[in-house]
């Protein structure tokens, strides 16, 4: 009874995601405060700044989402190798508005903006949509404090995701041809798109072959197949869980395809 107990919550299994952990670099406090003395001053409309993650963490570390000095120029370079997630960012004025804020309807209004991008399609031009994130702050410059609130939006199935099968690594699945044709095929997709990282696009393979496209190729691609592949950049390092950047790329799939 016990081991068919065990089989039966299996078969139930939600699919969870590992969140993102803020990682906000002292020099992204230091160009915050450069930018509310000289720039942003009593102004505390939202500003677009953009952040990173990376997938080549070692095993244990948390799934970090990075901003640094460089989170301001919200159209600039990502690092090599790094996925951009964009964001806004909220600076108060004092404490008592950082605390009294009404972060449930920041919250709403930026899940409702990636809801809109993918309902217009926007997210197969621009897959970093998936991926935005939230950022309240309110830095005492006299006492040099930094207070901050960070959120990332995510579009959720009222009933959850079931798990079909359970994970398997990439070596599993794949080859050691097959990973080496995937990384040929993806570094020159990502050279093609003029960038280092890609954080979703589709495959097709075979024994001795692996062909990787855009989201937005989803119809031509995959036409006349009956079985798809869908890939994520992934930062996450635990090894039977994926990463927050997952759950809005689900939501894209089961609203579009």
């Amino acid at each position: 009874m016990a081991a068919g107990h065990t089989e039966k919550d299996s078969a139930n299994q939600k699919l969870q995601f590992a969140p993102f952990c803020s990682a906000l670099e002292a020099g992204f406090w230091h160009q915050l405060t450069q930018k509310k003395l000289n720039d942003y001053r009593l102004d505390e409309s939202p500003k677009s700044i953009k952040g990173y993650y990376y997938n080549g963490d070692p095993a244990g570390l948390p799934t970090r989402l990075t901003l640094e000095f460089s989170a301001f120029d919200a159209t600039g370079p990502t690092p090599a190798r790094c996925c951009p997630a964009l964001g806004t960012l909220y600076n108060m004025n004092t404490f008592e508005a950082f605390k009294s804020c009404d972060k449930k309807a920041l919250l709403e209004k930026e899940a409702n903006e990636i809801w809109e991008a993918v309902q217009s399609e926007k997210v197969l031009e621009d897959p970093s949509l998936l991926s935005k994130f939230l950022l309240l702050t309110f830095a005492d410059l006299k006492k040099y404090h930094f207070y901050y609130w960070f959120c990332f939006p995510a579009l959720c199935f009222t009933e959850g995701i079931q798990v079909v099968e359970q994970p398997v690594t990439l070596e599993e699945k794949f080859s050691p041809k097959q990973i080496a044709a995937l990384q040929v095929s993806y570094d020159a997709l990502c050279s093609d798109i003029g960038t280092t990282a890609i954080p979703y696009f589709l495959v097709k393979y075979t024994e001795e072959a692996v062909l990787v496209s855009p989201l937005k190729d989803w119809d031509t691609f995959f036409q006349g197949q009956k079985k798809v592949t869908v890939a994520v950049y992934d930062p996450c390092t635990l090894s039977q869980h994926p990463g927050w950047p997952l759950r809005n790329l689900l939501v894209l799939i089961a609203t579009k395809w």
